[in-house]
C-alpha cells in the first residue's frame, strides 16, 4: 500500500480533539537516517491545560524528554511532523482496532494496515489522580490541618503529605477488606494509633471509616507529647468527632482497652516500634501496620559485636559505619517481620511511599491467620539462623518471645 506525506499528516491530526475512538493512540518513529538524531520518538494525543495537542517523547541514552505540539498551531504542528517523516525510516501509527506500519523508501512511503485489539484511552494530562481522598472536594480535617483550602485545592507545599495520606488509606482499605473477608471483623472496628503525633493519618482513617467504609468504629491515638495531644483533641471536638480520642502517655503503660482489631504505629522511633508490637499482641490485634524509623538498636549491637558471621562474611558492609547503619535498618525490619510470622501473622513488607518523599518508607503489614505447623517450624529455623548470623539478642524477642507459636 502506497502512502503520501499528506495522507500520513492527515492521519495524525484527524479527530485528536474530537471522538477519541477515531484518534490515534500512539505513534513510534524509529530507525533515524542521521546518526546524531535520537533513536526513537513516541507521539501521543493529549489534553494539556484544556488544550488538545500531540505530546512528543524523545529518548536519549537513559533519559526521556517531552514536548507538546498544540493542534491549534496547525502549521507548526504539520511542519514538525513533516520533519520527523523525513528523519526516520519507519513509522508505526496505532489506532483503536488497527495499526499502520509505514516505511520510507526511495520512491516514497509504503506500508500495510494490521488489525489490533487496542482500545481508546484517556488522553487528558490534566486529570486528577484517583485517590481515596479526592482533590477538589474539601475534606474538613484536611482544611483544618492546612493541607487544602476551603475549595478543596491542595496547597503546593502540602502535596507530598496529601499523597502520603492517600497511600496510607490504600493500605488501610486493603487491610480492612481482608479482615472482612476473613470474618475477623463485622460492622465495627476498634483501632489504636501508637505514637500518633499530629495525627494527620489518624484523622484520615476516621474519615475513611465514616465516609468510605461506612463502619462503626472507635479510634484512640496515643503520644508522649502533651501539647500535641491537646491540639488533636481540640480538633476532634471542633470537627464534632465523638468516637476519636487522644491520650497522653507511653505505649508500655497503655491500658485504655483490653482488645483492638487494628493497631498501627507510624514513625515510632527505634524500640518504640517494638513496644508497639508487644502491646498490639497483648491486645490480640487482628492486624498490625508499622512504618518504623531510627532503628538504632541493631546498629549499636552489630557495631559492638567483634567476632560474628556478619563481620566475617559481610565485612565490606559491617566495617564502614554508614553502610552498617543502613544494613542494620533493614536487618531490624526483617527481624520484626519474621517475629510476627512466628506469632501467627501473615506478613508483607512493602514500600510505603517513594524514597524521594521520605527515607522512612518501609511498611510492615501483618494480618492474623492460620499458618501450618511445618511452615512455622521453617520460619523458626530461619529466625534462629538469622540471629546467629547477626550475633545479637534483640529486645523484641524479650518482649514478645512468649507469643511465638514455634
Amino acid at each position: 500500500m502506497v502512502f503520501t506525506e499528506e495522507i500520513i499528516l492527515n492521519l495524525f491530526c484527524a479527530d485528536c480533539e474530537g471522538d477519541p475512538g477515531n484518534s490515534f493512540l500512539r505513534a513510534v518513529f524509529s530507525e533515524p537516517l542521521r546518526k546524531e538524531d535520537v533513536p526513537k520518538r513516541i507521539l501521543r494525543p493529549a489534553i494539556v491545560r484544556r488544550s488538545p495537542c500531540i505530546q512528543v517523547e524523545s529518548f536519549k541514552n537513559t533519559q526521556s524528554f517531552h514536548d507538546n505540539l498544540p493542534l491549534a498551531e496547525a502549521e507548526q504542528l504539520r511542519g514538525c511532523l513533516s520533519e520527523f517523516l523525513s528523519a526516520y525510516r519507519q513509522l508505526l501509527l496505532i489506532f483503536p482496532g488497527k495499526s499502520f506500519h509505514i516505511r520510507k523508501t526511495r520512491g516514497g512511503f509504503t506500508g500495510k494496515i494490521v488489525e489490533n485489539k487496542e482500545k481508546p484511552t484517556e488522553i487528558s494530562h490534566d486529570r486528577r489522580k484517583s485517590y481515596v481522598l479526592s482533590e477538589g472536594e474539601p475534606v474538613p480535617f484536611l482544611v483544618s490541618l492546612g493541607i487544602m483550602n476551603g475549595e478543596g485545592r491542595v496547597y503546593k507545599e502540602k502535596r507530598d503529605k496529601f499523597r502520603q495520606i492517600n497511600k496510607y488509606l490504600e493500605f488501610m482499605d486493603g487491610t480492612i477488606r481482608e479482615l472482612h473477608k476473613k470474618k475477623q471483623i463485622d460492622n465495627f472496628i476498634r483501632c489504636v494509633d501508637f505514637g500518633c503525633g499530629k495525627s494527620y493519618l489518624t484523622f484520615a482513617l476516621e474519615h475513611y471509616l465514616r465516609e468510605t467504609a461506612r463502619l462503626d468504629y472507635e479510634i484512640l491515638g496515643l503520644d508522649l507529647k502533651e501539647d500535641v495531644i491537646g491540639d488533636c483533641n481540640a480538633l476532634a471536638e471542633k470537627l464534632a468527632i465523638g468516637n476519636l480520642r487522644f491520650l497522653n502517655g507511653d505505649i508500655r503503660d497503655y491500658t485504655e482497652t483490653a482488645e483492638a482489631d487494628l493497631v498501627f504505629s507510624l514513625h515510632a522511633c527505634d524500640n518504640a516500634t517494638d513496644y508497639a508490637i508487644a502491646k498490639a499482641l497483648s491486645l490480640r490485634a487482628k492486624a498490625i501496620l508499622l512504618v518504623p524509623c531510627c532503628q538504632h538498636e541493631f546498629y549499636q549491637k552489630t557495631r559492638d559485636g567483634k567476632k560474628t558471621p556478619l563481620r566475617e562474611y559481610l565485612a565490606p558492609l559491617a566495617t564502614d559505619g554508614v553502610l552498617l547503619e543502613k544494613l542494620s535498618s533493614l536487618a531490624t525490619d526483617g527481624f520484626r517481620a519474621h517475629a510476627l510470622r512466628l506469632c501467627g501473622y501473615h506478613v508483607d513488607v512493602m514500600e510505603f511511599i517513594d524514597m524521594e518523599h521520605t527515607p522512612k518508607n518501609i511498611l510492615i503489614r501483618a494480618v492474623r491467620g492460620e499458618i501450618p505447623a511445618e511452615k512455622l517450624r521453617a520460619v523458626r529455623e530461619q529466625y534462629e539462623a538469622y540471629k546467629t548470623f547477626l550475633g545479637i539478642s534483640p529486645l523484641l524477642e524479650q518482649l514478645i518471645g512468649n507469643y511465638y507459636l514455634a
